[in-house]
């Protein structure tokens, strides 16, 4: 049963596929890692109660709903103009350490929270709690609620103020320092002021100016904080990686299904029975190759390793080595072992070669008429380079493959590379973006996941639009029935081939099409007819894995490694100063 198509081409395919979906999955986790690490350390909210008493004093209760992002912190910092440092205060956490040190300083009181020990991260709430002695004179409430010297932004500022006394609000202003901007500013039906702010920049406070107006009968009870802190105000990093990667994948995958159809190859003219002709008559590999019967025919419009190279799409490691094995089967060169090292093969020269052959054995041998194999040798590195370049000239001189659609397979994974790189550019952008907003991240994350996908899978499999012409197709029919002959071959194959004098030219063959381990495995029991010397080129089919690895061996050289590290620190934020602030540390 003939299979789906050449192993080369399938593992080309599976390869590109599973590159595709490792592109978009780093992708996704790479953007959500960005994502998380957007967000900048800020206050979420801070909520702020007064209690007014009658001499003027308060008690102030904040509950700070702090946000540390992706950083390491021990806690927070709280700094409070005119607070007596032996005046009780009280701190708590339902989420994090809450110990407590007061640090006095010049007119203010440092108040550190958290564990010297133990660093958090992410979103914690802390409650703070302690009295002013004075924040009303003469029946004037001024008080600054949030002082200027936080150094993180704020999103959300809640006051409320209750007293004794009727308080009548005159203004609130917000901003840096000697701002005059305003802020809303109510009065509830109990007394209550209530003032609302939001984004705040670090370095930016808001102060509440009132008048007592009347006496109270008592004074209110203060409010209960909220719940729970805000949702997050940016986007979900999760959701920014599974954006990007969904859709790279998505796009990768529709990208793949395109390029393999429109690389489909030219009808062959020849051996498909019943098939539409016609100039623009197209057809897959896998249509092609099911075509295809095991037949022993070797055939003739290429030598076996264009015809691997053929199957395969581009040169490799076998089809050199098939090119060698094709000089043995010519009386070129000779392939035998060291009496020594019998597992060892030497290559011998026999005779000069024709035409662009003799070139590249003058430069393998360099002078020499024998080469072991199985350490690197420059000269022959050269040659087998050579060979290689041999291999790609047939390639495009041939008539086997469209000439246009090679330029056209280029461009296309050229334009690939650039394409996804600007997705993934825009997609990381996207996701840096999404501590402090939701839609644009996730547009951003979308577009380029999209971008990503498609350039990652033309880059791939962009190879998919070289096609064969009509007469690369009947070749490439043929060399797929025979490379299933050699994959399924029973013993009798070999015997056949020794019978027909054939053995070396099936040897080449068997080694470009990557048969060769099977092949060898047949030479080792052929039977050789009475009479006749054991023929020589059944120690080419043997030793042909062996030939392969030898020949990969002597033509690289050796590689040394390197290894460096890398590291990186991050400082710690300072407390606040001025009229009052915070931060962590």
């Amino acid at each position: 049963m003939a299979s789906a198509s050449s192993p080369a081409v399938r593992r080309r395919r599976r390869t590109g596929l599973a590159l595709v979906v490792l592109v978009a999955v780093v992708l996704a986790g790479v953007a959500a890692v960005v994502a998380a690490l957007a967000g900048e350390e800020r206050v979420s909210r801070l909520w702020i109660t007064a209690t007014v008493a009658p001499d003027g004093s308060a008690r102030v209760v904040e509950v700070i709903d702090y946000d540390f992002g992706a950083e390491d912190r021990h806690g927070v910092l709280r700094e409070v103009p005119d607070l007596d440092a032996d005046a009780p205060v009280e701190v708590s956490s339902p989420d994090a350490p809450d110990d407590v040190s007061i640090e006095p300083g010049d007119g203010t009181t440092l108040i550190r929270v958290g564990d010297p020990d133990t660093t958090v991260s992410g979103e914690h709430r802390y409650t703070i709690s302690y009295s002013l002695t004075q924040v009303t004179a003469d029946g004037e409430l001024a008080w600054d609620a949030v002082g200027t010297g936080w150094d993180v932004p704020i999103d959300e500022v809640e006051v409320h103020v209750v007293a004794a006394a009727q308080l009548e609000p005159r203004r609130c202003v917000r901003g840096s320092e000697g701002s005059t901007d305003r802020c809303a500013i109510s009065v509830r039906d109990s007394g209550e002021l209530v003032v609302r702010a939001s984004d705040l920049a670090a370095g930016e406070g808001v102060t509440v100016y009132a008048a007592e107006s009347a006496a109270g009968d008592a004074t209110p009870e203060p409010p209960r904080p909220p719940a729970a802190a805000p949702p997050p105000p940016g986007a979900d990093p999760l959701a920014v990686g599974a954006v990007a990667g969904a859709l790279a994948l998505l796009a990768g995958l529709g990208t793949l299904r395109l390029l393999r159809r429109a690389g489909r190859e030219r009808l062959p003219a020849t051996g498909m029975p019943a098939a539409a002709t016609g100039a623009d008559a197209r057809i897959d590999l896998d249509e092609l190759a099911a075509a295809a019967t095991p037949s022993p025919e070797l055939p003739v419009a290429v030598g076996p390793a264009l015809g691997g190279v053929l199957l395969a799409g581009s040169v490799a490691d076998r089809h050199r080595a098939a090119w060698l094995l094709d000089q043995a089967a010519t009386g070129a060169v000779e392939l035998t072992s060291d009496p020594g090292l019998p597992d060892q093969v030497v290559l011998v020269r026999r005779a000069a070669g024709a035409g662009v052959a003799a070139t590249v054995l003058d430069q393998a041998f360099s002078g020499r008429d024998r080469l072991a194999l199985g350490s690197y040798d420059p000269a022959f590195a050269a040659g087998w380079t050579q060979v290689g370049e041999v291999l790609e000239a047939e390639q495009k001189s041939s008539g086997l493959w469209d000439v246009a659609s090679e330029k056209r397979a280029r461009r296309v994974q050229w334009l690939g590379l650039l394409v996804g790189v600007v997705g993934i550019a825009i997609a990381l952008g996207g996701a840096a973006l999404a501590g402090d907003s939701v839609a644009v991240p996730l547009l951003l994350a979308a577009v380029g996941g999209v971008l990503a996908g498609i350039g990652a899978a033309a880059f791939l499999r962009g190879w998919e639009l070289r096609v064969l012409t009509p007469e690369g197709s009947a070749a490439w029919l043929q060399v797929e029935s025979l490379r299933q002959y050699l994959a399924g071959s029973p013993q009798a194959a070999i015997d056949t081939a020794v019978a027909t004098g054939q053995v070396g030219r099936y040897t080449a063959w068997a080694m470009a099409l990557g048969e060769a381990d099977r092949w060898a495995e047949l030479a080792r029991t052929a039977a050789v007819p009475a009479g006749r010397r054991r023929d020589p080129y059944l120690y080419y089919a043997g030793y042909g894995p062996v030939f392969l690895t030898g020949c990969g061996r002597t033509s690289v050289a050796p590689s040394s490694s390197s290894s460096g590290s890398s590291s990186g620190s991050s400082g710690s934020v300072g407390g606040g100063s001025g009229g009052g602030g915070g931060g962590s540390w």
